[in-house]
């Protein structure tokens, strides 16, 4: 059973929450913030996250053969904090900039790894890390036509094209997509984007992924090319994202993303001979209507060579703290949660309290190879219960109880209580 939170823990949150107001949400990566009229050439903005968590399950899921032992602990961290900065050189010419400061900022930490063959093995990690998260210049020519160029936001996946925490109602981001892909995923490169009618769309091209990254816990995501100073582009990757505007309060979209990346690893030969490309579909949807919000998505991914893949990866030295474990050729997402505002009742309450329901599938080893065996303590389902306190629209504390059931049951349950205080916004223009 979990214990209750304690006064402690609470106190710690609730202090840190003083004062944090911010104005109108943040999305310079978002059409309609750019082609909005600003009082000043020059802007400021950002978001950020206090969050606790009591689980009642140790670290290591490999701790027993049903999976973690039973244990309480809590944690109160600062996932992210991001500062945007923005400055128009001419009406239609803007440079944009973000910096994010995770878990506190750099430093060295000790982490144990419980993932490479069950060993327990002691890695020197960043405790944090400072990131250039954003980093290009934006041509207008018109509401159909813009042109990007630099390092940005990749548009694959719902949560990861809007990953503030504004936009959606957990105290972390859902755990499913996150758990498959970079979150957030920026790279560099070129894009095009725009709006006709009631269309949306984006097309980019930007570096491909490193295939020593891929793991067996988090498939193609920690192949975000980060550990080195140069960024290899011997692979390049390509996306497309499609989205309907035509009904008020609908959002309905899809996403490609296709791109090799064995000529992307750090050493050259060691995967001659091989593609590695990653070909991810993901579909979306959101509906604000009334008090009702409402968000779904579907996510499938695909990797060739995925055999050969986790053959050379399994080669690679310890020393490289690459994840050195089996990946699998396909992995699978899809979810959805929903709210309703309860104050609607109360007419000269100006706040909003969304009690919500969200409900996750994933398992990053869904498809294997003949010669592969998927471990089944990837295959996960998260059923999340809460509340979504919104001070303003771009200010909220909230509250979620989060069940994870891995393999159907056949491992032991995962349970965690949730405490966040976020907010998003334009501090000065």
């Amino acid at each position: 059973m979990m214990k209750r939170i304690s006064i402690a823990g609470l106190s710690l949150i609730l202090i840190l929450s003083i004062n944090l107001e911010a104005q109108n949400t943040i999305k310079d990566y978002n059409l309609e913030a750019l082609k909005s009229k600003q009082a000043s050439k020059f802007r400021i903005g950002g978001y950020g996250e206090i969050l606790y968590q009591r689980m009642d399950y140790g670290s290591n899921y490999k701790a027993t053969d049903n999976g973690s032992l039973s244990e309480d602990r809590a944690v109160v961290s600062l996932p992210r904090l991001i500062l945007s900065f923005e400055y128009d050189f001419t009406s239609d010419l803007t440079f944009s900039t973000e910096i994010e400061f995770e878990n506190g900022g750099t430093g060295n930490a000790m982490e144990l790894e419980f993932e490479e063959s069950g060993e327990y093995e002691a890695e020197v990690e960043k405790g944090g890390e400072v990131v250039l998260e954003q980093f290009h210049l934006t041509k207008r020519f018109s509401n159909a036509f813009n042109v990007r160029a630099g390092h940005f936001i990749l548009g694959v996946g719902q949560i990861n094209h809007r990953h503030l925490p504004t936009d959606y109602f957990g105290t972390i981001r859902p755990e499913g997509e996150t758990a498959i892909l970079p979150s957030t995923w920026h790279e560099t490169g070129f894009e095009v984007f725009g709006r006709i009618l009631d269309w949306s769309y984006r097309v980019q091209v930007v570096n491909g992924l490193d295939a020593n990254g891929f793991s067996s816990s988090n498939w193609i995501k920690a192949g975000r090319q980060a550990k080195f100073e140069e960024v290899r582009a011997t692979n390049l990757a390509y996306v497309g994202r499609l989205e309907y505007h035509g009904v008020q309060g609908l959002n309905v979209g899809a996403s490609i993303y296709s791109g090799k990346s064995a000529d992307n690893v750090a050493k050259s030969g060691i995967m001659d001979g091989l593609d590695g490309r990653v070909t991810i579909f993901s579909a979306h949807a959101s509906l604000k209507t009334g008090s009702w919000i409402a968000r779904a998505n579907f996510l499938k991914g695909n990797l060739t060579d995925a055999t050969q893949i986790s053959a050379v990866n399994g080669r690679l030295s310890s020393n490289s703290q690459y994840p050195r474990t089996p990946v699998a050729e396909g992995a699978l997402n899809y979810g959805g949660e929903v709210g309703y505002n309860v104050l609607k009742f109360f007419p000269n309450v100006k706040t909003k309290l969304y009690p919500f329901a969200r409900y996750e599938y994933y398992n990053t080893m869904k498809d294997v190879t003949s010669s592969q065996v998927a471990d089944p303590r990837f295959d996960k389902e998260v059923y999340t219960f809460g509340l979504n306190y919104m001070m303003k629209s771009n200010v909220a504390i909230k509250l979620d109880y989060a069940m994870r059931k891995i393999d159907g049951g056949n491992f032991n349950d995962e349970n965690t209580l949730g405490l966040a205080i976020v907010f998003s916004g334009i501090f000065l223009k």
